[in-house]
C-alpha cells in the first residue's frame, strides 16, 4: 500500500523558510526611521517654544497699548500731547505722537510699543482719531 502522508523527515526542514526574528538590516532601518521623526517632534517643539514665547510679549504689548489708550482717552483732547515712556521693569517702551490732520475737528494719535525679543527689536503699533 501506498502512504500519502508527507513525513517530516530531514528532507522537508531544509526547505521551510526559517522561523527566526528580523534580521539587522531591518532593525536598523527602522531605528533610522525612529531617529528621523523624534528630531522633527524635537524641532517642532522648540518652533512651538519660541512661537509661544513671541505670542506672550505680543498679549503683554496689546494689553499695555489698551491700558495707555484707555488713559488718552480719558484725558480731555487738549491735554494730550506726544511723550515716551517705558515700564518699571524695561520690557516694554511706547511713544505717543499726537499730530494734526487735515480735518481740523480731529487730531491723530499714534501709539507704538516697542520691546526687545531675542536680537532684534519688536513693535506694536495702533492709530487712533480724536476729536478736538
Amino acid at each position: 500500500m501506498w502512504n500519502l502522508v508527507p513525513t517530516w523527515g530531514e528532507g522537508m526542514r531544509r526547505n521551510r523558510v526559517p522561523q527566526g526574528g528580523f534580521t539587522l538590516l531591518e532593525i536598523m532601518v527602522s531605528l533610522a526611521v525612529i531617529g528621523f521623526s523624534f528630531l522633527v517632534l524635537l524641532q517642532t517643539d522648540g518652533l512651538n517654544a519660541s512661537r509661544t514665547v513671541h505670542a506672550g510679549k505680543l498679549l503683554g504689548a496689546v494689553h499695555l497699548a489698551e491700558s495707555r489708550m484707555e488713559e488718552l482717552f480719558s484725558k480731555g483732547s487738549e491735554e494730550i500731547i506726544s511723550e515716551e515712556g517705558e515700564q518699571e521693569d524695561g520690557s516694554y517702551s511706547w511713544e505717543t505722537v499726537v499730530s494734526d490732520t487735515e480735518y481740523e475737528d480731529l487730531k491723530e494719535v499714534r501709539l507704538t510699543i516697542r520691546w526687545a525679543e531675542g536680537n532684534r527689536e519688536e513693535e506694536y503699533a495702533i492709530l487712533a482719531y480724536l476729536p478736538r
